[in-house]
């Protein structure tokens, strides 16, 4: 029968040596009671406290032992530790530095094939045609597509090696947009790029142009040059771009040549309204302004919390008591502008009223200006107090007629223009009148005039003015 294995924590019995022995005795009985300290000490000829004190020792060694340990292994000496930390970290350091030593080789080595020609920067002049029997790939270099793959080639080696896609790309002298494009086209299975420099291709036929052409109209410029390209096979990208710009070029001029500008040449006969939302203290509040449609002098700026029936005709008749009444009243079609209360004063000052063409604000090209120059004003400001409100409302009428010259008005200002106007000498019930019967000629003779409530009456109004030489229509306007 063998032994088993003693465990590693197993310390044996220690050997005392042949002179220690009495010693070893003498503490032994000591210790079971049979020798008292003093005895024990003077047969050791040791002093009682130094035999205690070693008696002490052993106990102490002892109750040590015996007191329990944290599981695990026993914890290293601090120094150890930093020793094996600072091993470790040498060895990855040496790893790394003989990870990029390799690939300074395989990079050297790709650098040595780029000197034998296999793979070719792109050059900074026009690059000589390769000859015959030069190189690794003389066949493919010959051609743009050649040389195009053997850089990327080269790029994958690099990216294969390590490095970060700019400086592979740098390494074979293309960018990084380049190399993608590159990659996209050879997904695709089309040529990587084309020689560059004017083609020796025949322009497309006429027809082809024509028909990029007419594709342009139809969508009203909405397409692009590569899509051009698609549907009309045989034109190019460029040349669908070129054909498209003059396209453009000609639609723009087109609607300029049709367009009809509209200008009043006597002041005080159109007065136009709108209003602008302005944000205060206490809530919403609206700025009525009335301003000439000759000249861009504003009558009157009304304020008012509501922009109903009841603040359009008493803004509206303040404006009349101010200014005087004009010949005609140009507003949109908004219910307010329409409503009996308004009606009721139109009526008694012998105004008409002029609507334009549904959604098209460009009737109103002038007040629209005007209002984007009082809502900036204002905005700039921030929420005001409700009476400041109207404090700086006319302050701002006031800047902007008095004070502003204009290029339009030959350096002066709206002000100075609009105190030089001649009176207006028109008779109002036969203006009317001239309205109602050309209003009903127009009825009669043009049926399809009907494209809107309002077309008819818009265009006697405008017959009415300009046979009086009040209005200027001039075709070929430029907004």
């Amino acid at each position: 029968m063998t032994d088993a294995p003693k465990k590693p924590t197993y310390t044996p019995l220690p050997e005392v040596p042949e002179e220690l022995r009495e010693r070893y005795q003498v503490l032994l009985e000591v210790l079971a009671g049979k020798e008292t300290v003093s005895g024990g000490a003077r047969r050791l000829s040791l002093s009682r406290n130094h035999f205690q004190s070693l008696l002490h020792r052993g106990l102490e060694g002892l109750l040590e032992g015996l007191s329990p340990k944290p599981s695990g292994r026993p914890a290293k000496p601090e120094r150890q530790v930093e020793l094996e930390s600072e091993l470790e970290r040498l060895r990855k350091e040496n790893e790394r530095l003989q990870a990029r030593a390799d690939t300074v080789d395989r990079l050297l080595g790709v650098a040595s094939e780029m000197m034998r020609g296999r793979i070719q920067p792109t050059p900074k002049s026009p690059r000589p045609k390769a000859h015959r029997g030069e190189g690794s790939g003389e066949g493919e270099k010959d051609e743009p597509d050649g040389w195009a793959r053997a850089r990327l080639r080269g790029v994958e080696a690099m990216r294969a090696l390590g490095l970060s896609p700019e400086l592979a790309a740098a390494v074979v002298g293309v960018s990084r947009t380049t190399v993608s494009r590159w990659r996209a086209r050879g997904r695709l299975g089309v040529p990587l790029v084309h020689r560059r420099g004017p083609g020796t291709t025949r322009p497309p036929a006429p027809a082809l142009l024509a028909e990029v052409e007419r594709w342009v109209r139809h969508l009203h410029g909405n397409i692009g040059a590569e899509c051009l390209q698609h549907l009309v096979p045989g034109v190019s990208r460029r040349q669908a771009a070129r054909v498209k710009q003059a396209t453009l070029i000609a639609l723009e001029r087109e609607r300029v040549d049709a367009t009809t500008r509209v200008t009043v040449t006597c002041p005080g006969v159109v007065r136009g309204f709108d209003a602008v939302h302005v944000r205060t203290t206490a809530g919403m509040a609206y700025v009525l302004p009335s301003a000439d449609a000759a000249v861009p002098y504003r009558t009157s700026v009304a304020v008012s919390a509501k922009y109903d029936g009841e603040a359009v005709a008493r803004a509206l008749e303040e404006d009349v008591e101010q200014n005087g009444a004009p010949l005609i009243w140009r507003v949109d079609r908004a219910s307010v502008h329409r409503c009996p209360q308004v009606r009721e004063v139109l009526d008694g000052h012998g105004i008409l009223v002029l609507h334009g063409p549904p959604r098209h604000p460009r009737y109103y090209g002038q007040l629209e200006r005007m209002n984007r120059d009082h809502r900036e004003w204002l905005e700039a400001l921030g929420p005001l107090d409700p009476a400041r409100l109207a404090e700086e409302v006319e302050r701002m009428r006031a800047t902007l007629n008095a004070v502003l010259p204009r290029r339009s008005l030959h350096w002066r200002t709206a002000a100075q223009v609009w105190g030089q106007r001649p009176a207006l000498d028109v008779d109002r019930a036969g203006f009317r009148d001239e309205v109602r019967e050309r209003a009903a000629r127009l009825a009669l003779s043009h049926a399809g005039l009907r494209a809107y409530d309002g077309l008819v009456d818009r265009l006697a109004i405008e017959a009415a003015l300009t046979s009086r030489g009040l209005l200027k229509c001039d075709r070929g306007g430029w907004c």
